[in-house]
């Protein structure tokens, strides 16, 4: 699948979805790539192993470089020929990146597993090459780093959950250290974590200037990850008040995805996000005011521009489009019917989305429908096309814990269909207007606690309730979407942006 290519104007790096997950940031993707048709593009896709993944979207004819990067290659047995490294010096230097957020120790760890060692159990090779994946995560040096880390950081914590958060980690960045770079004018990670890595290695090693676009804050979304895993076991017990110094496992992973991101900060030269409120977020881990700009997604209006609502007897209509995935909360929509039912008997939810990405969260979501008895209210579809149900909906429901700028609502609001939706990402801004919209076009749906389901099914009953306003908020929300979040207004910022990086 990996395509060795001639150097390209843009390489996009990305992780864990596109072209390998449909929806969401893989969609904007394929859309970034063909709204640039001057420009070429490479691809660098993050997956997590080496297991043969379906592509499902046609490459445009302007992606001319494509590249898989495995975060865990087939495991190999240590070899009697051992690299000639030094253990302190690599041990140092990946305390600096995941421990200190060190540039300069960024910098001199890609020298470092550049530069040939010498092999062999009683001499050298007579042809020195730099450490290979299999050196840095089988070998005694890097099991001497690991060591020393691991004393370093949190000798505390159980040493066995260590290893594995660090095969993870640490292994992940070894990974994307010594991969081979799609050679590219620019680079252009959609993500700090280990997209974000890979693409300040890129530009690093080429020279060449990069950016990051944030939809979703990645750390934020790791942290959401990590303090709901029960996979890790919490084994030191913190005091009421007190200052903890010891280092627990949990907080090693979110402080080591923290370290990934101040690298990848320091190393861009642009950071954009979708909204204003993410670069708060950005700024605590250490993004510069120089460096942020927004970019709003947009859509295509055309695509909705002739929908109109059905005319035909149907039942009441709540339609919420995501892939049924725990970051979804669709335990929460599903919870929000069996209360909208009590007021609206023949209400019906059409739960919109991919179901095979977590199947056992589908399962356990079937389960939640059967245990409130909703057969006959709540439908899982499947993957659709939004214009054959738009029509359909009388509202858009969003229940997530995690959301950027979720498309969604704007196809929602340029089809005149009002929405419901959780406090998250930049979902108040669209449904109310930023704080600087000038004229504010007013309310264009109700926003809601995260995983309140009381709120939420009161949200929704409320506006079944009255078709007059849910047709003015219909018009407020189409009026936001058509002035601010186009497709073609935001495709012109990125151009502009890529213009810049290649200057």
């Amino acid at each position: 699948m990996n395509q060795p290519n001639p150097k390209v104007d843009v390489c996009i790096v990305v992780e864990g979805c596109y072209p390998f997950v449909h929806g969401g940031v893989s969609s904007w993707i394929d859309w970034l790539i063909r709204k640039q048709p001057d420009l070429t593009f490479g691809v660098m896709a993050i997956v997590a192993d080496d297991r043969q993944q379906k592509v499902r979207y046609p490459f445009p004819p302007n992606l001319t470089a494509f590249k898989v990067v495995s975060l865990a290659p087939p495991k190999r047995r240590p070899s009697i020929f051992e690299p000639k490294m030094d253990a302190n010096k690599l041990g140092d230097l990946i305390y600096k990146v995941i421990r200190d957020s060190d540039i300069s120790g960024f910098s001199d760890l890609i020298q470092y597993l550049d530069t040939p060692v010498q092999r062999g159990p009683f001499g050298s090779l007579s042809h020195p090459t730099p450490p290979t994946l299999s050196d840095l995560t089988t070998s005694y040096a890097a099991w001497t780093a690991m060591l020393s880390c691991y004393k370093r950081t949190c000798p505390e914590a159980g040493f066995l959950d260590f290893f594995w958060a660090w095969r993870t980690l640490v292994g992940g960045l070894f990974a994307v250290m010594t991969t081979d770079i799609v050679p590219a004018r620019s680079y252009h990670a959609i993500s700090t974590g280990f997209a974000g890595l890979l693409c300040a290695r890129a530009a690093m090693t080429t020279g060449c200037r990069s950016a990051i676009t944030e939809h979703g804050i990645y750390t934020n979304e790791r942290r959401i990850d990590l303090i709901m895993a029960d996979w890790i076991e919490d084994t030191i017990q913190s005091g009421v008040g007190a200052e903890e110094k010891r280092l627990d496992i949990r907080q090693f992973w979110i402080e080591t995805f923290e370290a990934f991101a101040r690298i990848s900060y320091q190393s861009a030269d642009q950071i954009t996000t979708l909204y204003g409120a993410n670069q708060s977020f950005q700024r605590a881990l250490g993004a510069t005011e120089n460096k942020l700009a927004v970019i709003p997604n947009g859509i295509e209006l055309e695509k909705f521009k002739n929908l109109s609502p059905s005319t035909a007897p149907r039942r009441p209509t709540v339609g919420l489009i995501g892939r049924v995935v725990p970051i979804k909360d669709i335990e929460a929509c599903i919870a929000a019917a069996a209360l909208v039912r009590r007021d609206f008997p023949d209400v019906e939810f059409l739960i919109m989305g991919p179901t095979d990405e977590d199947e056992d969260y589908f399962a356990l979501c079937q389960r939640r429908v059967e245990e409130y008895q909703l057969q006959d209210v709540v439908t899982f579809t499947g993957k659709i096309n939004i214009n054959d149900y738009l029509p359909r909906l009388d509202l858009m429901l969003l229940t997530s814990l995690s959301e950027a700028q979720p498309l969604v609502l704007l196809e929602a609001g340029a089809a005149r269909v009002p929405c419901v939706t959780t406090d998250v990402g930049s979902c108040r801004e669209i449904i109310e207007g930023a704080p600087d919209e000038e004229p504010n076009f007013g309310p264009g749906g109700r926003v809601v606690p995260v995983m309140d389901t009381q709120a939420i099914g009161h949200a929704i009953a409320e506006l079944l309730s009255d078709e007059e306003l849910r047709a003015q908020y219909g018009r407020n929300l189409c009026q936001r979407v058509e002035t601010f979040f186009t497709s073609q207004k935001s495709a012109d910022r990125y151009g502009a942006l890529y213009r810049d990086l290649i200057a």
